[in-house]
């Protein structure tokens, strides 16, 4: 994954206000958590069914 691309989204505001707290206390940026939900999201088994049906690779 050495090239990044924009994603874009929407999702509830109170959701939007804890993961930015959430990330800010951590002391991390948006783009890596976000690649962190993203990666841990790929890896669950429904997910990871259809990634392999479909022979999809990162």
């Amino acid at each position: 994954m050495s090239e990044k691309k924009e994603i874009r989204g929407y999702i509830p505001a109170e959701l939007n206000k804890i993961f930015r707290a959430v990330v800010t206390l951590k002391d991390t940026n948006l783009s890596d958590s976000l690649q962190e939900a993203i990666t841990d999201w790929l890896k669950k088994p429904e997910n990871k069914k259809i990634i392999d049906k479909h022979n999809l690779k990162d």
